[in-house]
């Protein structure tokens, strides 16, 4: 009988020796470069940025519908969303295709862009509100990727022109060289820091990163084994651990100097180390397991009413509505009603419709959303209806991920218990919440992060518990570094 028990707790500590020796130095980088990243984003232009650095739409120069605009567009693709932007300092027409395309046409002229070049690029970056008054922009290099700009979000967009503004702040500006549109900033300084940071954190080198496929089973088999470490070393640990008979002068622990560290510090962080490196796997969604059992698609086709525009239905709006500050204009549809929002800034949008007033288009938008939201789910019970004005645990902000306020949460009592956001300022849906969104939200942000709102509306406090659980968890990885290298060197 004891055979059996001792070649188990010979296996044992085998394995947590050397699966640790492996991912001790792994543990020690996830935890510092947590605290980095708890301060530094990934590059991004955001769209505080992007509309920041458009100037004031001209709508004078309009000549064209976006109905008549389209005519130049020879694709069988629908659109699903148009734009009045500015590109180059000229009024655009941007069209999101059903082929998931963008397409471009100047307002001014009819003139459809295809690609813009090396020219265009470095004009694009000179016009752009990001220039500093000392930048002397120059040319870098035609890319499809590099380290900065790997988010699938710039799919649509690329090739990139990658432009060096020459600035203080060392900035490089991408353009998109199928549209001339500013799509990426970075400055040195967030380079440098997202080396130590999320590049880290992450695993999140360009080469490994290209291949999706690849860098997801690294992350979900690095994580296992993580995990195995933590839970091998944690029934280790407390077999070892003696509170009622302590071994020798007392001690809790059998083992001296670091390996004594190294026990008393990993029972004493078991529960934060364990949950961390769990929910660092739970970011992956491996498996399907946070995946929903319906497709959204379908509810937000039967709330919008069509997934499509009628460009030919368009409201057309009129310059001298228009403020000096107008940056875009969006058309939006509702069950077969169009109107459009006038965008000055990411907090600053109106909606107007053309048969309204401004106050009349407010309350044609809030009766059209309440007219609507019983088709999201047709079949289920539409249990409430609140409208939010403040964050709470399922609808905030993260980092650059604004969430706009006043919002209406649509509760439904289908199989998923789906939620929906809707944005009352102009009548998109933010999102989709299901039963396994809110699992994910736990067993992900919220074991990583820990953003729950009483911390965070009562920051610094959430940085402070951030940061002593990181050094914490830093200092154990320490100790099994230092064990690690002894053992491998002896």
């Amino acid at each position: 009988m004891s055979v059996m028990p001792l070649k188990f707790k010979s296996f044992l500590f085998w394995i947590h020796r050397w699966i640790g020796i492996v991912m001790c130095l792994l543990f020690a980088l996830w935890f510092a470069s947590g605290v980095i990243m708890m301060y530094v984003e990934y590059p991004e232009l955001t769209e505080a940025e992007r509309l920041s650095q458009l100037p004031s739409l001209d709508l004078d120069a309009v000549s064209l519908t976006p109905f008549e605009a389209a005519s130049v567009i020879n694709s069988p693709s629908a659109f699903t969303s148009v734009k009045l932007t500015s590109i180059l300092d000229r009024p655009t027409f941007e069209y999101r295709g059903l082929d998931g395309q963008n397409y471009f046409v100047f307002a001014d002229s009819g003139e459809r862009i295809f690609g813009v070049g090396e020219g265009a690029a470095l004009q694009a970056a000179r016009l752009s509100g990001l220039a500093a008054p000392d930048s002397s922009p120059s040319y870098d290099a035609l890319i499809d990727m590099d380290q900065w700009s790997i988010s699938a979000s710039h799919n649509v967009s690329r090739p990139l022109h990658r432009i060096d503004m020459n600035d203080g702040d060392n900035l490089v500006l991408y353009v998109s060289d199928r549209s001339g549109q500013i799509v990426l900033d970075t400055t040195g300084s967030e380079r440098f820091w997202n080396w130590l940071g999320s590049t880290i954190h992450w695993i999140y080198p360009l080469q490994l990163r290209k291949n999706t496929s690849l860098w997801t089973d690294v992350i979900v088999y690095t994580s296992l084994g993580g995990i195995i470490s933590v839970i091998t070393g944690g029934v280790i640990g407390f077999m070892r651990i003696r509170l009622r008979s302590p071994y020798k002068n007392k001690n809790m622990s059998p083992y001296k100097g670091w390996m004594k560290w190294h026990h008393i510090l990993g029972l004493f962080s078991l529960v934060f180390v364990s949950t961390f490196i769990f929910s660092g796997l739970m970011s992956m969604g491996p498996w399907g397991v946070f995946n929903s059992s319906t497709s959204p698609f379908p509810q937000m086709l039967r709330y919008y009413g069509s997934d499509t525009l009628r460009l030919s239905n368009l409201p057309i709006p009129q310059s001298g509505e228009a403020a000096p500050t107008l940056k875009e204009i969006e058309w939006h549809q509702i069950q077969g009603s169009y109107y459009y929002s006038l965008i000055d800034s990411e907090g600053n949008r109106k909606v107007r419709f053309a048969e309204f007033s401004a106050l009349n288009s407010s309350t044609k938008l809030l009766a059209l959303i309440s007219a609507a939201i019983p088709n999201l789910l047709p079949e289920a019970k539409l249990e409430s209806m609140e409208v939010m004005d403040e964050e709470d645990n399922y609808y905030y902000s993260r980092h650059n991920n604004l969430r706009p306020f006043p919002v209406y949460r649509a509760v439904f009592d289908d199989a998923e218990s789906t939620w929906y956001h809707i944005n009352l300022n102009n009548g998109e849906l933010v999102n989709r919440v299901t039963n396994a969104n809110r699992l994910e939200r736990w067993m992900f942000n919220g074991l990583h992060s820990l953003d729950f709102q009483f911390l965070l509306r009562h920051r610094p406090l959430w940085d402070v518990i951030m940061i002593l659980l990181s050094l914490l968890g830093l200092t154990f990885s320490v100790t099994a570094i230092v064990i690690g290298w002894r053992r491998l060197v002896n």
